[in-house]
C-alpha cells in the first residue's frame, strides 16, 4: 500500500510539473517593433473571423471578408469597418476563435501586409499604437527560424535553428517585460515576420518540439549565432562583460566558402587617422601609424593590432558599419584597406558554417556541439525535474 501510494505522489508530481512547464512556455508575447508606432493598421483575419475585444471585454465579431481600421487619438483608440464602430480607452485584442492567426498592415504610415499567427493586440502608446503578438511557442519558433535562416537549406540545418531559437527565446522572456512584451521581432532579440510557410522548416520544427539547449547547471544558453565567423568564433567574454562556459572560442573550417567569408573596405587615409587621433592616438608617431595601417592579425584580437586599449575592435565596427572586427589593414595610395572576414559579432553557432556542415551530412546535434562547448539537449517537460525558477524568473539547478 504504501508503495503504490508513494508511487500515485510521484506519478502526480510529475503530472504538476509537466502541466507548469507546459502553461510556462505555451506562448510567447512578441513585440512587433518592425511595424514601428503608426497612427493606424488595418487589421483582418487570416482566413477566419476575429472576435473583437475591448479593453477586457467582448465587443464583436470582424467577419473574414471584412478589416477593421484601428487609429490612435486623443482619447485612446477608435476601430471602424464597413459595418463596425468601436472605441478602446487602453487596448483592443483580435482573437481568431478558429486559432488561424490575422494579418495586418500599417496604413499612417503605409506598409506591406504581414500574417501572423496567434493574438493581436494594439495598445495606445505615446500618441500612436503599439502591436503584441502572443504567439504559440512552436509556432513563433517557425516564424523565427523562416526569418533568420530563409529558404533551401538542409532539415538539420533547420532542426539546429529551430532548437536555437527556442532556447533563446526562452531564456530570454524578461528581456522586454518593462515594455509590456517578452522578445522583440528584431534583431536585438530574433527576426520574426511572422507566419512560417515553408513546410521543411515546419518538418523541423516539429521534429524538435519542446527541445532546448542547457548548460552543465540545467540552465537555458544564451544560444547567440551570426552570419559568418570568418574561419574562429570568438569568447564571449571577449566581446561582451561576462563569460558562459559554452560560448567559447573554436576554429571552423567550414564557413571559409560561404558567401560572407570575406569584405574589403577602404577608407581615405586622412579619415582614418583623423579618427585615430579622436581615440587618442599619437598620428606624429611613425611607428604607431604604421602599426595601426599595416597590420595582419594571427588570430581574433578585441583591440586594434593590440596596441593598447584605445581602440575596441567592437566600438570601430559600429562607428565604420564593418561587416565584422576580424581584418587585416594594408595602405594603399590615399586610402586604408581592410581585408576582412566573417559578418557578425562571431560569438555561438556560426550560421553559414553550421549549413556547410549540414549539407556534409553532420547532424544538428553533432553541429550544435561543434559551437557550443559542455552543453546538452533537453525536452523542457523535464526541466522541472531538475531545476525550479525563483521569484525573478531566473532558471536556477536543485541544490
Amino acid at each position: 500500500m504504501l508503495r503504490n501510494s508513494l508511487f500515485l505522489a510521484a506519478f502526480a508530481c510529475a503530472i504538476a510539473a509537466q502541466a507548469q512547464a507546459q502553461a510556462l512556455y505555451a506562448d510567447v508575447r512578441v513585440g512587433l517593433l518592425g511595424l514601428g508606432t503608426p497612427h493606424a493598421v488595418m487589421v483582418m483575419g487570416d482566413q477566419g473571423p476575429l472576435d473583437i475585444w475591448a479593453d477586457g471585454k467582448k465587443v464583436a465579431q470582424l467577419d473574414a471578408n471584412d478589416g477593421l481600421s484601428v487609429r490612435a487619438t486623443t482619447q485612446g483608440i477608435t476601430a471602424k469597418s464597413l459595418v463596425l464602430d468601436l472605441s478602446a480607452k487602453k487596448k483592443i485584442e483580435f482573437r481568431s476563435p478558429l486559432g488561424r492567426g490575422f494579418r495586418v498592415r500599417t496604413t499612417e504610415p503605409k506598409g506591406a501586409e504581414r500574417a501572423y499567427p496567434g493574438v493581436c493586440e494594439v495598445r495606445a502608446e505615446k500618441g500612436g499604437l503599439r502591436l503584441v503578438a502572443t504567439v504559440p511557442l512552436e509556432e513563433y519558433v517557425a516564424g523565427t527560424v523562416q526569418s533568420e535562416a530563409g529558404k533551401g537549406h538542409a532539415l538539420e540545418y533547420y532542426k539546429l535553428q529551430a532548437v536555437s531559437c527556442r532556447t533563446y527565446a526562452l531564456a530570454n522572456k524578461r528581456r522586454h517585460a518593462a515594455e509590456g512584451f517578452e522578445v522583440c521581432d528584431g534583431t536585438h532579440c530574433q527576426v520574426f515576420l511572422g507566419r512560417n510557410l515553408q513546410d521543411t522548416i515546419r518538418l523541423a520544427t516539429t521534429l524538435t518540439r519542446d527541445l532546448v539547449v542547457v548548460d552543465p547547471d540545467i540552465r537555458l544558453i544564451h544560444s547567440t549565432f551570426h552570419s559568418n565567423c570568418g574561419g574562429e568564433t570568438m569568447n564571449a567574454d571577449e566581446l561582451w562583460s561576462g563569460s558562459e562556459t559554452y560560448l567559447v572560442s573554436t576554429v571552423d573550417t567550414f564557413c571559409l566558402h560561404a558567401p560572407h567569408a570575406t569584405w574589403t573596405r577602404s577608407i581615405p587615409r586622412s579619415k582614418w587617422l583623423a579618427y585615430l587621433r579622436n581615440k587618442g592616438v599619437d598620428t606624429d608617431d611613425s611607428n604607431a601609424v604604421a602599426t595601426l595601417t599595416d597590420h595582419e592579425p594571427i588570430c581574433r584580437e578585441i583591440y586594434l593590432a593590440n596596441y593598447g586599449d584605445r581602440v575596441p575592435l567592437d566600438r570601430l565596427r559600429k562607428d565604420f558599419d564593418l561587416r565584422s572586427t576580424f581584418f587585416s589593414m594594408h595602405p594603399e595610395g590615399d586610402q586604408v584597406v581592410f581585408d576582412g572576414r566573417g559578418f557578425g559579432h562571431g560569438v555561438g553557432l556560426c550560421q553559414e558554417g553550421a549549413m556547410e556542415m549540414a549539407k556534409d551530412g553532420y547532424s544538428y546535434y553533432d553541429i550544435l556541439h561543434h559551437y557550443f562547448a559542455e552543453v546538452h539537449i533537453v525536452d523542457l517537460k523535464s526541466l522541472d525535474f531538475f531545476r525550479d525558477e525563483d521569484v525573478n524568473g531566473q532558471l536556477l539547478p536543485h541544490p
